[in-house]
């Protein structure tokens, strides 16, 4: 099982983003080739080039206002295909933080541990060997702690040291040429705008905002891709897709 995660925005207070979201999304080894090739027919398609589209320029208003048809067409298609095939998306929904938030090598901070929990019981669950985690590449130096902070949760925290189901050793890639890495750039960004328009208060038939019923008929079938999971050992539920507030200790 091959696991892509990405976040869309920053949990800090500084930051424009209301609602940061720590997104993942599980794939099985043997489709990654067809997904991959399903996108890139997408973008050949669409561009005529394979190239790298963040969801940064697809997920906002302008996209509609302006007549973007192919960004908005590449968007609905891009989302059919990744849902049309067996994967399950799970996501952690941030409030802005009121202090800072460093990210240091010694603590696994709360946002990855939430959702390492939920790769590990979906693979416990569904009898999958191992899961391979693999992020979007920031910087030699963020990747480098992202991945210490990992490693020494698994090797050294109690609750860690029972996981046998995540490989020890993440891999970071370049999302401009590994096209699965970019489900979960794009998801992450659907996921945040319809917490950030607060969708999930709204009733769905009286969503009338155009900008609004596009992010909630997009997030409606990315949402049927997750799942909440029942620990086998403990039987408590962890909610596939979960609003942890703002505290990250």
């Amino acid at each position: 099982m091959l696991v892509f995660i990405d976040e869309s925005g920053k949990p800090h207070p500084k930051d424009s983003t209301i609602n940061p979201i720590l997104c993942a999304v599980c794939v099985r080894e043997q489709d990654i080739k067809q997904l991959s090739q399903k996108i890139f027919n997408l973008k050949m398609k669409i561009y005529g080039k394979d190239t790298e589209i963040k969801s940064t320029s697809l997920i906002r208003r302008q996209i509609l206002l302006k007549n973007m048809t192919n960004n908005k067409y590449y968007t609905d298609e891009f989302v059919k295909i990744a849902c049309s095939f067996n994967i399950k998306v799970f996501a952690i929904i941030m409030d802005k933080p009121d202090e800072p938030f460093t990210l240091t090598k010694n603590l696994l901070p709360k946002h990855y541990l939430l959702l390492i929990k939920r790769i590990e019981y979906f693979c416990e669950n569904y009898n999958h060997e191992k899961a391979i985690l693999v992020f979007d590449e920031i910087s030699p130096g963020d990747d480098f702690v992202v991945a210490k902070c990992i490693t020494n949760f698994l090797f050294m925290s109690r609750l860690g040291k029972t996981f046998d189901r995540i490989l020890e050793m993440p891999l970071f890639v370049n999302s401009s040429v590994t096209p699965a890495i970019q489900i979960a750039d794009i998801f992450a960004g659907i996921i945040r705008h319809y917490y950030e328009n607060e969708l999930d208060l709204i009733t769905q038939n009286k969503i009338k905002d155009p900008f609004e019923s596009w992010i909630n008929s997009l997030f409606v079938q990315i949402k049927n891709k997750t799942e909440d999971l029942k620990q086998i050992s403990s039987g408590f539920t962890e909610i596939g897709f979960y609003k942890m507030g703002k505290k990250f200790t």
